[in-house]
């Protein structure tokens, strides 16, 4: 657990707030060289930093600066503010495909590498830089966090456990979500209600057959595979849409419902009839972390899937250029031999998602092995909070099976990585296209 330095540093920028006038501690009354506008997604940095960034940027600069931190939803609330109102933030965390589409139409300045340091290609975790190739040398796009698509199910519901083992081999494949799993009149599985995401899902199962002829029965996901599997995530024609939407029609009659965040909290609190379903590794991650949370199960189905990924961007509109760049090069600090440059080490703490960075993940994968089979010691639990040592105590008691899952979905290994690739932007009139298209499956 790697949380003092937090605490540290936002007791040195409260003391350092103290010593400023009143006035100018709200950001609306500071000239605007003297505020970073910061527009990013709900629950995707733990905050104390961004008071404990304060303090570091005045140690580093000598200059004074007051963080501004909005949120959005989606990544179309987002470009709407930067592309048609010209909103002037200063740094906005797209996902993949917007970050592509912002860079293409000329809504995205160049990252000052004089300042922000401490990032390339190698730096990131292994297999994850040769994914983003519509900015291959990082000069406007610092990737964040990531993670995959894939299916979650709760193997310890009744209905499963009649049907099932933990690690089942017909739970490994896209088919699980087309397939009827209704019992006592209630239909089981849940999809996301998400365009971009349900037509990836269903290109892919409606081509399972020839991804299968490709990978040699999904044993070998090789140069002809990972072409194919990438066509289906970086163009679109009229056939691949309606290929997709007959697809995703024939998937309805097996549906107990779309949704986007509630259906985790749900299936954690048995408060759906669902225990099957389309989720991202993030929001697995979190229901599992919680008590009742060690009967889940994540998979990423064998056919292939999706890596979505989440990275900065300095906005054509900004005006504080410096202090952004000098963020990034804050938010990606990581010494493990200095409690004082971990940062991105407590951000993985907090959001509980995979972070770009290669470092980080290695030494979060050791202390979560660690934590999973090396019971705390008496001097471990004088040193720790009670939140962090129930959690300890939580994941050394899972069963062995869920810790293996656990590590590969926090950590993918090659074999995973073999398998997903990044979403391209398909342009304007293709999003225009496929949001067409999500409307006639959901009224159909």
């Amino acid at each position: 657990m790697k949380k003092q330095s937090v605490k540290k540093y936002t007791a040195l920028a409260c003391a350092a707030l103290c010593i400023v006038p009143m006035a100018a501690a709200f950001c609306g009354c500071s000239p605007r060289e003297e505020v970073l506008k910061i527009y990013n997604w709900g629950d995707y940095i733990e905050e104390e930093l961004l008071d404990v960034f304060e303090d570091w940027y005045m140690r580093e600069t000598g200059k004074k600066i007051r963080v501004r931190y909005d949120t959005f939803d989606t990544n179309e609330d987002m470009i709407m503010r930067i592309e048609v109102i010209k909103a002037d933030y200063d740094l906005v965390c797209p996902s993949d495909y917007m970050a592509e589409r912002m860079i293409k139409d000329g809504l995205a300045q160049k990252l000052d590498k004089s300042i922000f340091d401490n990032m390339s290609r190698d730096d990131l975790y292994d297999g994850l830089a040769e994914k983003v190739d519509f900015d291959s040398d990082f000069e406007y796009f610092a990737p964040y966090c990531w993670g995959t698509f894939g299916i979650m199910y709760d193997v310890g519901t009744d209905e499963y456990s009649t049907i099932f083992e933990p690690d089942d081999a017909r739970m490994k494949s896209w088919e699980a979500l087309w397939t009827d799993f209704t019992t006592g009149g209630k239909k089981r599985t849940l999809m996301k209600d998400s365009v971009r995401d349900a037509y990836s899902a269903a290109r892919i199962y409606a081509n399972r057959d020839k991804l299968k002829e490709l990978s040699n029965g999904f044993t070998d996901y090789n140069d002809a595979y990972k072409t194919e599997l990438k066509s289906y995530f970086s163009s679109v024609s009229d056939e691949d849409i309606e290929q997709a939407k007959q697809t995703l029609i024939a998937q309805k009659k097996v549906l107990h419902k779309y949704e986007v965040d509630d259906g985790k909290n749900d299936m954690l609190a048995h408060t759906t009839p669902a225990w099957l379903g389309f989720f991202w590794s993030c929001d697995t991650g979190l229901i599992m972390q919680e008590e009742g949370g060690g009967h889940f199960y994540y998979e990423v189905p064998k056919e292939g899937s999706n890596i979505w990924l989440d990275g900065w961007i300095i906005p054509k509109y900004a005006k504080n250029t410096e202090a952004a760049n000098y963020f990034l090069k804050f938010i990606n600090m990581y010494d493990p031999d200095d409690e004082n440059s971990q940062f991105a080490m407590t951000n993985f703490d907090y959001m509980g998602t995979s972070m770009a960075g290669k470092a980080v993940m290695e030494d979060a994968k050791a202390d979560l092995l660690d934590m999973m089979y090396n019971e705390l010691t008496a001097e471990d639990r004088a040193e720790m909070d009670q939140e962090d040592i129930d959690y300890a105590d939580m994941m050394y008691n899972r069963e062995e099976w869920f810790k293996l899952m656990y590590i590969d979905m926090m950590f993918p290994p090659d074999d995973v990585l073999a398998r997903c690739e990044v979403m391209r932007d398909f342009g304007k009139q293709r999003g225009t296209d496929l949001d067409s298209m999500w409307i006639d499956v959901k009224t159909s």
